[in-house]
């Protein structure tokens, strides 16, 4: 590294005439180029961009992370005042005279000397403040392409913004027209409904105020309860019918006296009389037979009126049977028609409920119609209320308007003759160096052993 350093100082010593003359001509060209270069002007304005939050629903941003969305909203807007649409209007403002293909071409000269800058040191993402400049070698030039740039640019802003807000407003009054005839074709249907089923919409009201009360039945759920709780009965009294009428075979299929049933003995009735009546002749029979033989004519006399009652006793209790039949027939026959009735409320109930679901379905529709449309009415007067607030005018602010500069931004002359001495340097020992690579002539004791290849003895100094 010593020798590399010791050899790169003796090239420059060496070369050093070399060296000063490269530096020489490029501190001499640079300021020629600084004072001979023209002043350029700069006409600046400032805006300021917010972002309140948009009462328009289409265009409201839900985002929370603001930094981002006003880096989105800042590229943006660099991005429309660079665009053809401001640039043209600004080449057109400049040069009226200008024939579309040179109007183009001037539009790019224009956006070339254009720059959308934030404040400096700083980013998009840190400010919610940007410069448009205008660059130009006419102080009075540069302010008026400012000003056009600025007056096109708000301009053509407002115009989006306007045409964007048109669009909400023509989308919502679309919407709410739509929604609001569904509404009425939902509100006819639902009152159709009504009017054709009114005598079941009675019952729905029924069944809808009985779902409310607890354990109270109304309508036919409290008629089906009514018929089932009387069927039961009904089944009762028959069992009780069937159980005598099988009572009342057994006794009458049996030899001798057959018993009468308890519930069949009431005051006044023939059974019960035939009943008392056996039973006074059996006493009597059972205190004479022990008295008396076979023979006996009173005897015998009572024995065949024992007969005789008790053959009217088998009658009575045959009629009392075939009444008992008749009576469950009938019992069956009224079965049946509770049955009916009951399958008839079964029924009724099923459709109502049917009837029910649909009435509630159509109901349900048209209040969700109803909500859509009071939703997107209240969007509609969002919009409208936003465009009559004019919110373009709230988010960007013009807060400086290009002037003619006093003074010129550019060129930096110091920096240029600065950088003229660096590259003078800079050249100079490249030159130096790159000259050395090519130059092989022998110039110190070690390029004897480099070029040669000969053993180095020594030297003598140099004498005039």
């Amino acid at each position: 590294m010593r020798t590399m350093l010791r050899e790169f100082a003796f090239i420059v010593f060496y070369r050093f005439k070399l060296v000063k003359i490269v530096l020489l001509v490029f501190l001499v060209l640079s300021i020629i180029a600084a004072f001979l270069l023209p002043p350029v002007y700069e006409a600046t304005a400032r805006f300021s961009l917010t972002i309140p939050r948009s009462l328009d629903p289409l265009r409201e941003d839900r985002s929370y992370d603001y930094k981002s969305r006003v880096s989105l909203i800042m590229q943006d807007q660099r991005e429309l005042i660079l665009s053809n649409r401001v640039m043209r209007r600004v080449a057109s403002d400049c040069l009226p005279s200008l024939k579309p293909q040179e109007l183009d071409r001037y539009t790019d000269k224009l956006r070339k000397k254009v720059g959308v800058t934030p404040p400096k040191g700083e980013t998009f993402e840190g400010s919610n403040v940007f410069y448009v400049t205008f660059k130009d070698k006419d102080p009075n030039r540069a302010a008026e392409v400012g000003q056009s740039i600025v007056k096109n640019y708000l301009e053509v802003y407002q115009a989006i913004y306007k045409n964007k807000a048109e669009r909400s407003r023509a989308f919502f009054e679309q919407q709410t027209q739509r929604l609001y005839e569904d509404v009425l074709a939902k509100e006819k249907e639902l009152r159709e409904y009504e009017t054709t089923n009114a005598l079941t919409l009675i019952d729905i009201l029924n069944l809808e105020a009985g779902q409310a009360k607890t354990n109270i039945e109304v309508g036919p759920n409290a008629l089906l309860t009514s018929s089932m709780r009387k069927y039961h009965e009904v089944q009762q009294d028959l069992a009780v019918i069937q159980v005598s009428i099988e009572a009342l075979e057994m006794e009458l299929q049996k030899a001798g006296i057959p018993v009468v049933p308890a519930e069949m003995e009431a005051e006044g009735r023939a059974i019960s009389i035939f009943k008392n009546k056996l039973a006074q002749l059996q006493i009597e029979l059972n205190a004479m037979s022990p008295q008396y033989g076979s023979g006996y004519i009173p005897m015998d006399q009572m024995k065949r009126e024992l007969r005789l009652d008790v053959g009217s006793l088998r009658k009575e209790l045959e009629r009392t049977r075939d009444a008992r039949k008749i009576a469950a027939k009938g019992i069956r026959a009224q079965l049946q028609e509770i049955e009916r009735v009951i399958e008839s409320l079964k029924e009724q109930i099923r459709s109502t409920a049917h009837e029910k679901s649909v009435y509630d379905h159509l109901r349900q529709e048209y209040a969700l119609a109803k909500d859509a449309y009071t939703q997107t009415r209240s969007q509609l007067e969002q919009t409208r209320l936003a465009t009559a607030l004019n919110e373009e005018e709230q988010s960007l602010t013009l807060v400086d308007e290009p002037v003619p500069p006093y003074k010129p931004s550019g060129p930096n002359r110091l920096l240029i003759v600065a950088l003229g001495l660096l590259g003078g340097v800079l050249f100079g020992i490249a030159s130096a160096l790159t000259l050395d690579f090519f130059d092989h002539t022998v110039r110190i004791p070690e390029d004897i052993t480099t070029h040669l290849e000969v053993p180095y003895l020594g030297s003598l100094t140099s004498m005039e």
